[in-house]
C-alpha cells in the first residue's frame, strides 16, 4: 500500500469522546462513515508509512496495515465480560517481530485514545512454552542481568511503566529470594509509557515520532525476541 499519511485526523480524540458518551451499535452505525474517514483509513495509511521505518530497526518486525492486522478492531469482545459495551474508546495497534505477523509474539505497541498516547513494547501475555522460557532467562545471572539493564535503559529514556505482573508468588522451582524474584512474577512483560497526545501524531511526522518512541524500548524488545528464540 502506497502511503499517503498526513497525520492523523484532529477529530479523532473527539471521535473517541463522543463514542464513550454513546457507545451503542446505534450510534457506531449512524457515524460509521466518521469511523472509516477519522480512525481506520488514518490508521492503514500510518502503518503503511511506519512499515518501512520499523524495518530499519529489524527486518523482523511485521506492520500489516489492515484492521485485524497491525491494527485492532474497534469492536470488543464482551462474551465474558460484565462490561457490555459493544465498542473500544481507542486505536489500538501493534507491530510483532518475528518471521511472520504474529500477535502471539513480542511486539512493538501503541494505543490512541481521547487524550493520551500509551507506547512501548513487549507482550502482555505469555504463551506456556514462552513463560518457561521467560522465567528461565530471568534466573540465568547473565540474562536476567541484561533485562535489568534493558529495563533501567528504558526507564532513564521516561518508558518507566512495567506491566504484566501476574503471580503474588514466585513460582515453584525458584528462589523466592532471587534477585530478581519480582520479574520472575510476570505472565507477560510490557514496558512503556502514557504521555498526552503529542501535536506529532496530527502531522506528516507521525511515523518519525513513534518509530523513535520505540527505539527506545528496543532493547526490551531485542532480549524478548532473544528469550524465545527457537519457538
Amino acid at each position: 500500500m502506497a502511503s499517503t499519511f498526513a497525520g492523523f485526523s484532529r477529530e479523532l480524540p473527539a471521535f473517541f469522546q463522543e463514542l464513550g458518551a454513546n457507545n451503542s451499535r446505534a450510534w457506531f452505525d449512524e457515524h460509521r462513515q466518521d469511523y472509516q474517514r477519522v480512525f481506520a483509513e488514518p490508521a492503514k495509511q500510518f502503518v503503511a508509512a511506519l512499515e518501512p521505518k520499523l524495518q530499519r530497526i529489524s527486518r523482523d518486525v511485521q506492520a500489516e496495515p489492515r484492521v485485524n492486522g497491525s491494527i485492532m478492531r474497534v469492536n470488543r469482545d464482551t462474551r465474558f465480560s460484565k462490561d457490555k459495551t459493544p465498542y473500544k474508546t481507542n486505536l489500538s495497534m501493534l507491530f510483532p517481530e518475528g518471521p511472520t505477523f504474529d500477535r502471539a509474539r513480542p511486539a512493538f505497541l501503541m494505543q490512541i485514545d481521547a487524550t493520551r498516547l500509551c507506547i512501548g513494547a513487549g507482550q502482555c501475555a505469555f504463551s506456556p512454552e514462552q513463560l518457561e522460557m521467560y522465567r528461565g532467562a530471568v534466573a540465568h545471572p547473565k540474562t536476567g542481568a541484561a533485562l535489568e539493564r534493558a529495563i533501567s535503559k528504558a526507564a532513564e529514556a521516561g518508558y518507566a511503566n512495567v506491566g504484566g505482573k501476574h503471580y503474588k508468588r514466585v513460582p515453584r522451582g525458584f528462589d523466592a529470594d532471587d534477585p530478581r524474584a519480582e520479574l520472575l512474577k510476570h505472565a507477560g512483560l510490557d514496558v512503556g509509557t502514557q504521555r498526552p497526545l503529542p501535536d506529532e501524531l496530527f502531522t506528516p511526522d507521525a511515523a518519525d515520532y513513534c518509530v523513535e518512541c520505540f527505539r527506545k524500548v528496543r532493547p526490551i524488545q531485542k532480549w524478548l525476541v532473544a528469550a524465545f528464540n527457537g519457538l
